[in-house]
């Protein structure tokens, strides 16, 4: 009788705790959205990401992806800057 009543009480005691967890917050649920808002709007052609092309491009404009190499190489990419120290000022000198 009382491992029934012990039984009986576990069992309310799981099915209240799951209730209770199961109740989402309004932070909880909008926690991504930003994240998700960012990654749709960088989506230029809804129709090719939700179904892409089987095979790799095949050709490109070779003078428009030279000049973009060459673009990243001159402006994007600089190890010089990169390699000097990081200087960090807290308050006035």
């Amino acid at each position: 009788m009382i491992i029934k009543l012990v039984t009986i009480a576990a069992v309310i005691a799981a099915v209240g705790s799951t209730a209770a967890c199961s109740h989402r917050t309004v932070p909880e649920q909008e926690f991504g959205a930003a994240v998700r808002s960012v990654m749709n709007s960088q989506i230029h052609d809804y129709e090719a990401a939700v179904h892409p092309e089987p095979n790799a491009v095949e050709g490109s404009d070779t003078s428009r992806l030279n000049t973009v190499l060459e673009t990243y190489r001159e402006h994007v990419s600089k190890p010089e800057e990169v390699r000097q120290p990081i200087s960090i000022s807290v308050g006035t000198d």
